[in-house]
């Protein structure tokens, strides 16, 4: 049974192409692709969870976007795309490779998506029945246009009184010509903040100001997470919940908590390890996921915290962009 009030997410849908990092796929003439983008991947998690979702994006007019459109929809997700004669946005990235590092090739510009001037769909056809929005700083980071839609639609949102939600990934690809600081514009709409420590420090010039040692048991880590919290707090009273993830790798080894800062207090999550991992993609999209849907189910801060946690760390071990039905938020 699904929540019939609605989730909207707003961004863009991408294939993503994950050859792996030794190049046999050029003799096997074999690639994996995975449906992916950061909003899409915390539309799909949420989805599954039986929640009633909405996918604001772009798609081409051909049958690339027509399949897309039923792989989305046979998924439970309504589909608001924005249709045009340009092409996908695509990434290439191996499993064995990371999000953060120069690893990953945009081939996104130009796309449908950064070519899309948002205007076929009206507020009231975005807006139905909808309590919560969701956006990611990948978004507004990919034309003038879409950041100029993420301040319409967050405002929108807030004279609606609707909960509105950030992921602060940074992507320095995605950044190399432009400011971040220009984030700073949509934070006065944002009630639920995701992201960490030095995200903030890139998109808000909140800097670090503790000395960090680059282990997962710094006890500064956690000094930190909780004065920048209270910064953000400052500057941008309506942010309420501001969740961080830590993943420290050494070598294959991972070690991953999270901290929510809720109600003036600091949360801390279970710490979880592992020698090896089988994915970095989309562990922080499910994270955001879990955070949501947590917040709709009423639960407690530190149970939403915690199961938050390990959806990430176990998406970890999934291949692909977006967690499988071995990830039950219900059942973990």
């Amino acid at each position: 049974m699904q929540d019939s009030a609605k989730i909207v997410c707003f961004g863009e849908l991408l294939l993503h192409f994950a050859p792996d990092s030794e190049g046999s796929w050029l003799n096997e003439q074999s690639l994996k692709i995975y449906v992916g983008g950061a909003e899409y991947n915390v539309a799909a998690a949420l989805s599954q969870w039986k929640n009633s979702v909405k996918l604001l994006s772009a798609l081409p007019e051909n049958f690339v976007g027509n399949q897309l459109e039923f792989q989305l929809k046979n998924k439970g997700i309504e589909v608001l795309a924005e249709k045009n004669k340009g092409r996908i946005g695509t990434f290439y990235l191996s499993s064995d490779g990371d999000m953060q590092n120069a690893s990953v090739v945009y081939d996104r510009f130009p796309s449908v998506f950064t070519q899309s001037d948002f205007k076929t769909f009206r507020d009231d056809e975005i807006f139905s029945e909808v309590k919560w929005l969701h956006i990611s700083t990948i978004t507004p980071a990919l034309s003038n246009s879409a950041f100029l839609k993420c301040l319409y639609l967050m405002e929108e949102a807030k004279e609606r009184n609707i909960t509105v939600s950030l992921d602060l990934n940074y992507r320095a690809l995605l950044w190399q010509n432009q400011n971040p600081h220009k984030i700073k514009e949509l934070m006065p709409f944002v009630n639920v903040l995701m992201g960490n420590i030095w995200s903030v420090e890139q998109f808000l010039n909140i800097p670090i100001e503790y000395e960090l040692n680059g282990n997962f048991d710094d006890e500064n880590i956690l000094k930190q997470a909780e004065k920048t919290a209270l910064e953000i707090r400052k500057q941008f009273p309506d942010v309420e919940k501001i969740a961080n993830t830590f993943r420290f790798t050494n070598g294959e080894q991972v070690n991953y908590f999270a901290t929510l800062f809720a109600d003036e207090q600091l949360l801390v999550s279970e710490k979880y390890d592992a020698e090896r991992i089988e994915e970095r993609v989309g562990s922080g999209d499910s994270f955001m996921a879990a955070l949501i849907h947590g917040i709709i189910k009423g639960n407690s801060e530190q149970q939403i915290l915690e199961d938050a946690t390990k959806v990430a760390f176990k998406k970890l071990f999934v291949k692909g962009d977006t967690i499988d039905d071995s990830i039950n938020i219900e059942k973990l």
